[in-house]
């Protein structure tokens, strides 16, 4: 077996590679068969694994870009998967590059619709946590990003989870950051706190990019539950289902 020395930190397989982590050893790589690295490296029967190799490298590192900028939204919403899941997205995203020759291929600004639709948390998403619609705009122009909430009742439209008394609404939106250099953080802005008794009335969040940027953003929704308690909010203990999904990606 031999050590993996790139950025690579994954597990799992991709093609006749198999990534791992080993307790002492760190991350690994290993071909099906026993080859070693020095090999894979050197040898020209291995020229499209060494392809797959670069490639993954790069998918890598933009999926740490990406985190990077919503690390402060994910913390406590993103599941173990989130990594990984990521990961293999931006990989699609790449093999998506028409132009470049492979083994060089990116993660191209146009290609990055295929972000859109993906849950931070794997193990729930907004219409599992709400049956409504939760329309979102933007006006590039202004730099304008609204969520427009609409009325609703709680128990026909939120899921009830053991202890909530409260959930709220998050919307978040960000310039496209393509490496570490430039790493634009979200803006963001919650709705009140939203009891489950009860009808609430429809409500409007807004927040603001710049004006007239030629960059991609990412707009996000999330949904979180609370517990109150002599007044103050609580964020609900040992709770696996608050959700954050990328519901836009808009090109410029």
């Amino acid at each position: 077996m031999a050590k993996q020395e790139s950025l690579v930190k994954i597990r799992g397989t991709i093609g006749d590679l198999s990534f791992s982590k080993h307790r002492e050893r760190g991350y690994e790589v290993r071909m099906k068969g026993g080859v070693d690295r020095a090999r894979i490296m050197s040898d020209p029967n291995f020229e499209r694994t060494r392809e797959n190799m670069s490639e993954f490298a790069s998918a890598t590192q933009m999926a740490k870009v990406i985190r990077l900028q919503l690390n402060n939204l994910s913390r406590g919403v993103a599941d173990k998967s989130f990594r990984n899941r990521l990961v293999s997205t931006v990989y699609r995203i790449q093999k998506a590059d028409t132009v470049s020759p492979r083994g060089q291929r990116t993660f191209r600004p146009e290609n990055s619709g295929q972000l859109k639709g993906l849950e931070i948390n794997g193990a729930s998403s907004l219409r599992f946590m709400f049956g409504g619609d939760l329309p979102t705009a933007y006006d590039r122009s202004s730099g304008e990003v609204t969520l427009n909430i609409p009325e609703f009742n709680p128990r026909e439209k939120v899921t009830l989870l053991e202890g909530a008394t409260h959930v709220q609404f998050t919307l978040a939106a960000v310039e496209q950051a393509l490496d570490m250099d430039d790493l634009p953080r979200p803006e963001v802005q919650h709705s009140s706190y939203i009891p489950l008794i009860g009808v609430h009335q429809a409500e409007t969040i807004q927040v603001n990019l710049p004006p007239a940027t030629d960059k991609v953003v990412y707009i996000l929704v999330g949904i979180s539950t609370y517990q109150e308690a002599n007044g103050a909010f609580y964020p609900l203990k040992n709770n696996p289902h608050n959700a954050l999904t990328i519901v836009d990606v808009d090109l410029p």
